[in-house]
């Protein structure tokens, strides 16, 4: 409720000063104050509006999105508390950078990423198996389906 009654001041006073010019007609100074002072405020009025409502949808979206988050394989697909599967995930990372070393070496203008992602979720899978979930779902069979394939 406090930030709807802050967003609305802020909005509402950005406002006055574009229509109402108090500041021109109380201080007999240039117009160009109120319109001046009006678009700060309803340009704090906006970033004020992002940060309460807009950036917290985006970063949740963006921590549902990384390794292990609810809408990755990691997260839908094993029975893991977020902090180990993170730490399962770096473990791989690093392994998978030392094994995939002679291959970039080789081939210096390649796309790591698919392949590092595709190394990183074998290696993880490999020492935690024993906890698929939802290996009935569709997105779980493909999911491990592709991680079981051989290049």
């Amino acid at each position: 409720m406090t930030l709807i009654l802050i967003g609305t001041i802020l909005l509402l006073s950005g406002i006055a000063f574009f229509i109402k010019r108090p500041l021109s007609l109380w201080t007999q100074i240039s117009e160009l104050w109120d319109i001046g002072v009006g678009t700060v405020l309803v340009v704090i009025f906006i970033i004020f509006i992002s940060s309460a409502y807009i950036s917290p949808r985006l970063i949740e979206d963006d921590l549902a999105k990384e390794p292990c988050g609810a809408d990755t394989p990691q997260g839908r697909c094993y029975n893991l508390n977020r902090e180990i599967c993170e730490s399962l995930w770096d473990r791989a990372h690093q392994a998978c950078q030392l094994e995939m070393g002679d291959f970039v070496k080789a081939h210096p203008t390649s796309l790591m990423g698919p392949a590092l992602n595709k190394c990183k979720a074998r290696k993880m899978d490999k020492g935690i198996r024993f906890n698929r979930a939802n290996s009935d779902s569709s997105y779980c069979k493909a999911y491990f389906e592709f991680i079981d394939e051989q290049n």
